[in-house]
This record gives structure tokens, sequence and C-alpha cells, in this order.
């Protein structure tokens, strides 16, 4: 997993290339929670580089949506790929997150 952050006026963009196994389930909570202590209550996730993810990873979207949600602001998922989106349908997520067909979309 290798992670860019691209802070942006209103909100941070960041993309995700690569796997997202158990090992990095942690990490990458860790770095959510760095960006939402450091004020940034607005975060969308590039997805469209993501390749896979274990269900710890989806854990980490959903305390990261949590956390931002009582802090007023929101996490968006943007451009998944076809495997990723079958797994947060199959999971029921995509009822509790918000998802978007693309980054452009999500930005809007």
């Amino acid at each position: 997993m290798e992670l860019s952050v691209d802070k942006r006026p209103h909100l941070v963009v960041i993309t995700i290339v690569g796997s997202v196994d158990s090992a990095d389930s942690n990490p990458l909570l860790d770095f959510f929670n760095e960006l939402i202590d450091a004020g940034h209550t607005r975060l969308v996730v590039d997805l469209t580089r993501m390749d896979f993810i274990v269900s710890m990873g989806l854990g980490v979207f959903v305390r990261t949506y949590t956390r931002l949600r009582e802090a007023g602001g929101f996490l968006r998922l943007a451009g998944p790929q076809p495997l990723i989106l079958q797994i947060i349908k199959t999971t029921g997520l995509d009822r509790l997150l918000a998802i978007y067909d693309s980054l452009d979309q999500a930005l809007e």
C-alpha cells in the first residue's frame, strides 16, 4: 500500500495505491487519525489505483467515517475498481459510506 496526500483549500485528497491488507490497516487508521487530529475533517479517498482491500481495511473506513461525521466533516470514496466496489456492496457499506464513480464527482 502506498499513500499520497493532496491538501486542497477545503478538503484533503488521499490516494491509495495497491492493496490494503491486514498489516496495513492499523497504519492506515493512524494516518487518517493524524489528519483528523490536525483539523482536516473533509476527506476524499481516491480508490482508482487500489486493487484489493481486506475487511479490516473496510473497518478503517467505517471508523474514519464515524470520527469525521462526529466532527461535522465527511469521508468520500472515489472511483473504486469493480472488485473493490463489489466488496463494499457485499458488506453493505455502500449504504453507509459515500461512494462516487470518479474523483471529479467526489470533489463537486
